[in-house]
């Protein structure tokens, strides 16, 4: 049931379809509640950022428009991701084992012993060294390579996530038909 190498490379796709579909949402958010102000000819973004935002890390120029949005915890550019990420990776893994990027390629997480999907506290362990990147961004990129370092590395291909959480990522085998 486990095929752990011919799992890496898909493990790999459903991250990145996971990951665009954070992306895709926080963009979502952007297009729909940044304020928009028309762009003033002959000047650079930074120009323009500077003039409508007191930062430049919230403004974003898109044609002729610059849209400047709230990075704030109170923002539905935080929460609407946040829940989006918690409905993907905590809720339909807890009890399908699957992400959605994960139902795409094929693959599915499972307790180590049992091999039925994880539950919910599992699911939260295997989703908690991304809350922590999330949360300290500082450590992101460390914790990233050792995340990957993990799955590439070990023999059962188990990243900190899965270890936390006593998950495998395996091949998803339909149910044959009697």
């Amino acid at each position: 049931m486990i095929e752990s190498k011919s799992v890496l490379i898909r493990r790999g796709l459903a991250w990145a379809i996971d990951s665009f579909l954070v992306l895709f949402l926080i963009s979502v958010v952007v297009i729909f509640t940044a304020e928009r102000y028309d762009v003033p000819e002959g000047l650079s973004e930074e120009e323009v950022c500077s003039e409508f935002s007191s930062s430049s890390d919230n403004c974003l120029v898109v044609l002729d428009e610059a849209l400047v949005f709230n990075l704030g915890a109170k923002s539905p550019i935080f929460w609407v991701p946040f829940f989006g990420l918690l409905a993907n990776f905590v809720v339909l893994t807890a009890l399908t084992g699957f992400s959605v990027g994960k139902l795409i390629c094929g693959i599915r997480v499972i307790n180590r012993d049992s091999k039925k999907p994880p539950g919910f506290t599992a699911a939260v362990g295997r989703t908690l060294p991304w809350i922590v990147v999330t949360a300290i961004p500082q450590i992101g990129l460390g914790l990233l390579f050792v995340e990957i370092g993990l799955v590439v590395a070990s023999s059962d291909r188990r990243r900190l996530g899965d270890r936390i959480a006593g998950t495998l990522v395996a091949s998803h085998i339909p149910a044959k038909k009697l």
